[in-house]
């Protein structure tokens, strides 16, 4: 029998008011990436971010999807390493992790709840249940009927399936326009994300196209207010990196990343100029190493990484005629129990006899360095940045700025001893003999010297050891400053690049 239900002097059909058969193709299409590249945000105990657009949550575990409310925050975390989700009271687990999905084309309006809600098989309270919503959900919105004095939207969701739900529990809202991002730690970036477990922390991972994650990289690796010429070099290079490191993080351990909000006109302009142009080696796009400063010279990558330099024709020394940075040159000081510190020795019972930088690089970059102490003598040596990390600099991610050094020591103390008198970088632990023929051992940071004109009061372990260096990294591949200089002598973005990478080629 064609049952009817009557509205208002209309008759409509039981279909049309069910119209919760078989699932429907999805409105909405879930964003698919060209040159998708994954870029670990965070990983933490706990962290929150907010979705700014509609997006899908993916139960990585049992496939399950739900359709997510524009401005919904979450929080995440791993307890006994099992990724979990919070937002509004609601909690979701999955073992695998969650995948949160950039959404493309959605209807023009769609359903939220101001209470969990339940969807129907038709226009009426009388309908079987298809499943409940709650306030953290939404749902595409399709059309509207009266039933019974109630309005009725009929809505789909994620999965395609279509049903009803009631104007008492639903608001209609129009679809967020322009672009989704997810904004986490005060930032926006675009694309999609996961969240997967490692151990008891939660990683975060931004995925998004090749070409948008440039424009977020670009801005915060070199000044967008230089010379486009010099922005599009950077975004040639960069390009290249990411298209040949397995994992970028967000941080100078790759490239600096941080997403939509950093974006500038200038710089998003050097990287759809150059769409697509990467550098090459035997018609193989290569990993692409920048840095800040070379110093008037970049470096052999044999010369300063465990690297063979056979492996990495075009990673070797070339000149770096223009660059003018303010990391050009730099001399920083260092006391005895520093140096002493980082070569594993206790300064209260260590002296410092002599410290000597030993250089290996065709400039002269530094491979190891040797102590000699009342304990021993010791030479530690590696790649650049073990070398930099002997001598802590906080201003410069706490150790020096290049292995391109020279080191030069002068022991400002001589101690008269009874029968020889012996230099001394520090009198700390000494022990000098007073007026009354006692003696004292100096512990203080300070120590006061009786001379023929009255007393003086100076460090005890002063700094003595001075280091006058080049550079800024570790000045392989492409200086950034250099390629200002370049660009600013008029020279294109592919040649700046050429330059610094000799043999490659810079194409498509």
């Amino acid at each position: 029998m064609n049952c009817k239900k009557w509205f208002g002097g209309i008759a409509l059909s039981a279909a049309l008011i069910a119209g919760a058969g078989a699932p429907a193709a999805s409105a909405y299409e879930k964003a698919s990436y060209s040159s998708q590249v994954n870029v670990q945000l965070k990983e933490d105990a706990s962290l929150s971010f907010q979705l700014n657009g509609l997006f899908e949550l993916e139960n990585l575990t049992s496939r399950d999807r739900v359709l997510l409310l524009p401005g919904l925050t979450l929080s995440a975390s791993s307890p006994g390493s099992r990724p979990t989700l919070t937002a509004n009271g609601q909690t979701y687990t999955a073992n695998a992790g969650f995948r949160i999905s950039e959404t493309k084309n959605p209807t023009s309006r769609y359903a939220k709840f101001t209470s969990d809600t339940v969807v129907r098989k038709g226009a009426g309270a009388s309908y079987d249940a298809v499943r409940t919503l709650t306030r953290n959900e939404a749902a595409e919105y399709i059309s509207s009927i009266t039933s019974g004095g109630v309005v009725w939207y009929n809505i789909q969701l994620s999965d395609g399936v279509r049903g009803w739900v009631s104007s008492q529990t639903t608001l209609l809202e129009n679809s967020p326009a322009g672009i989704s991002t997810i904004r986490y730690n005060h930032a926006s970036y675009r694309g999609s994300a996961e969240l997967k477990a490692n151990g008891s922390k939660i990683r975060l991972t931004n995925s998004l196209a090749l070409e948008d994650y440039l424009k977020g990289v670009v801005p915060n690796e070199m000044p967008a207010s230089w010379h486009i010429e010099a922005l599009k070099a950077q975004a040639i290079v960069a390009r290249s990196y990411a298209a040949n490191t397995m994992s970028l993080s967000s941080t100078t351990a790759s490239q600096v990343y941080k997403g939509y909000s950093s974006e500038t006109a200038s710089t998003t302009k050097a990287v759809t100029d150059t769409d697509g142009i990467m550098v090459k080696y035997n018609n193989k796009p290569i990993q692409t190493f920048f840095y800040s400063t070379s110093g008037g010279r970049t470096a052999n990558v044999g010369d300063v990484w465990n690297s063979s330099q056979a492996s990495f024709p075009y990673l070797i020394s070339v000149a770096d005629p223009y660059e003018s940075s303010p990391h050009s040159s730099w001399r920083e000081t260092f006391s005895s129990s520093t140096i002493l510190t980082s070569f594993g020795y206790n300064p209260s019972n260590t002296v410092l006899y002599d410290v000597k930088a030993n250089p290996k690089g065709a400039n002269g970059e530094i491979g190891s360095v040797t102590v000699t102490t009342s304990n021993g003598t010791k030479t530690l040596s590696g790649n650049e940045n073990d070398i930099r990390k002997l001598f802590p600099v906080p201003a410069a991610y706490n150790m020096l700025r290049s292995n391109w050094f020279t080191l030069s020591a002068s022991k400002g103390y001589t101690i008269q001893r009874a029968s020889s008198s012996d230099g001394a970088y520090s009198v700390n632990g000494a022990q000098v003999m007073l007026a009354n023929g006692s003696t004292v051992a100096v512990n203080s940071g300070t120590a006061t010297i009786q001379t023929a004109s009255g007393t003086i009061t100076r460090e005890a372990d002063p700094k003595s050891i001075e280091i006058n260096g080049k550079g800024w990294g570790h000045r392989i591949g492409m200086s950034q400053y250099g390629a200002k200089g370049f660009a600013e002598n008029g020279t294109k973005a592919e040649d700046i690049v050429r330059h610094y990478y000799p043999g490659t080629t810079v194409s498509k």
